[in-house]
């Protein structure tokens, strides 16, 4: 007896399981794929036409704008991923929220993620078209650069930007020299929060007598450690002429150990100084990196000076260099379904239309029979009295809505028959055990 109440329970205990199981509605993520979308381009805020000229690592700035059919859902969860043909490069990794378009609560639609190395922006969208699902709309903007790894020369270029076709010149440049200093930065491909800055000196192959170098890090920018490299390089025939020249030269040896350190309160590193002497007509390389400070946001400017000196020079040379850190932004726009009239109030407007209509009458019949003019006028004063009621009655039947068909989004979970037929069984099953270990004891 006790081991048949035991496979009772159990049974009932599996019974539960399943019961809350298939009540439960499976969500599942799903790739948004139908929507159509348009792109621009510019550069300096100057849309690219065809036969615009473009040089490496010159900025432009995309927007894609993307509009959904209705019959597109969008559940909380959904993605949608746009992909960069392959003569573009993104600048650097990038996650940015997608507002409410024209809102100034904030509502974010989704969030926006960079991947530079899949050349992808992919949105993911919260519940926010879940309750706005007509007339559905988002844009996104971000830069990006033609790819010079994959677009190798000077030469004209075609592709594809969303459903939009560019045709540019493609102008390949090697990078600056200048005669005794060039400097720049950028952000890293994979963490923005780290900024790379390459310096050339002495590009001319000058001698420089009792030659100092300091380089100082602004806005709270602080030296990954070990990313400092200093090098030079036997002179050659003609001077630098740009940065892709000295890299391809043979390193003479390293200076990296000569520099000394700047550091803050916490012990981190702010800019250094190189007390290098007399340089024979060396042409020199150095590059480090900085981490961006804390509260740092994208679209800050941060700048970074270098200053060097020489006994054989009248004055310090300085040279300042500032970079903007990459930003995107987008923003997105949906309506709610408009909610049919209850019958109740479609009820009550006719009765309302009903009520006016017969006191217009009754007040035209009193009209009529205190009237003393003659029975023609009589006659077409009813007839127009009554032209006007029917004229009446087909306006408030016109701007009531008819009720129709609610809009219902697409299933995402899974159908509860199969479940409530099998419960069935069980439960059938379970009821006959019960009634068996009542009869038994």
């Amino acid at each position: 007896m006790k081991q048949v109440r035991q496979i009772v329970w159990a049974l009932a205990l599996v019974l539960t399981i399943l019961f809350t199981a298939g009540l439960t509605k499976t969500i599942h993520a799903a790739e948004v794929s139908s929507y159509t979308q348009t792109a621009s381009l510019t550069k300096d805020g100057n849309p690219l036409t065809n036969g615009s000229k473009v040089l490496t690592n010159e900025k432009l700035s995309a927007s894609i704008s993307l509009t959904f059919p209705d019959s597109q859902a969008i559940q909380a969860g959904d993605t949608l991923t746009l992909s960069l043909p392959k003569e573009l490069a993104l600048y650097t990794a990038l996650e940015f929220n997608v507002l409410e378009e024209g809102q100034s609560n904030g509502q974010a639609v989704g969030k926006a993620v960079v991947d530079t190395a899949k050349k992808t922006v992919t949105v993911t969208f919260n519940d926010y078209f879940a309750s706005h699902p007509l007339n559905k709309r988002v844009a996104l903007h971000f830069d990006v650069k033609v790819d010079s790894e994959v677009v190798t020369k000077t030469s004209p270029i075609q592709f594809k930007l969303g459903n939009t076709d560019f045709s540019l010149n493609y102008e390949k440049t090697a990078g600056e020299a200048g005669d005794y200093e060039m400097k720049y930065g950028y952000q890293d491909k994979s963490d923005p929060t780290i900024i790379k800055w390459r310096i050339l000196l002495n590009a001319r192959q000058d001698m420089l007598r009792g030659m100092v170098i300091k380089d100082q890090f602004g806005d709270g920018l602080t030296l990954v450690e070990g990313s400092l490299r200093a090098v030079r390089y036997a002179p050659v025939e003609g001077g630098i002429k740009n940065e892709a020249q000295i890299l391809s030269l043979p390193v003479l040896d390293s200076f990296t150990k000569k520099a000394v350190f700047d550091k803050n309160a916490d012990g981190k590193i702010t800019g250094f100084t190189i007390e290098f002497g007399d340089n024979y007509n060396w042409p020199m390389y150095i590059e480090y990196s900085t981490k961006v400070a804390p509260g740092t946001k994208v679209g800050d400017i941060v700048h970074n000076t270098l200053t060097w000196k020489a006994t054989n020079f009248p004055a310090p040379r300085s040279l300042t260099r500032e970079l903007r850190l990459e930003s995107g932004s987008g923003e997105g726009l949906g309506e709610k379904e408009q909610t049919p009239p209850t019958p109740s109030s479609t009820s009550s407007s006719s009765s309302s239309s009903s009520s006016s209509s017969s006191s217009s009458t009754s007040s035209s019949s009193s009209s009529s029979s205190s009237s003393s003019t003659s029975s023609s006028s009589t006659s077409n004063s009813t007839s127009t009295s009554s032209s006007s009621l029917k004229s009446s009655s087909s306006s408030v039947k016109e701007e009531a809505p008819k009720p129709g068909k609610k809009k219902v989004l697409p299933s995402t979970g899974e159908k509860m028959t199969p479940v409530v037929l099998v419960m069935g069984v069980f439960l059938a099953i379970l009821s006959v055990g019960v009634l068996r270990v009542r009869k038994d004891s």
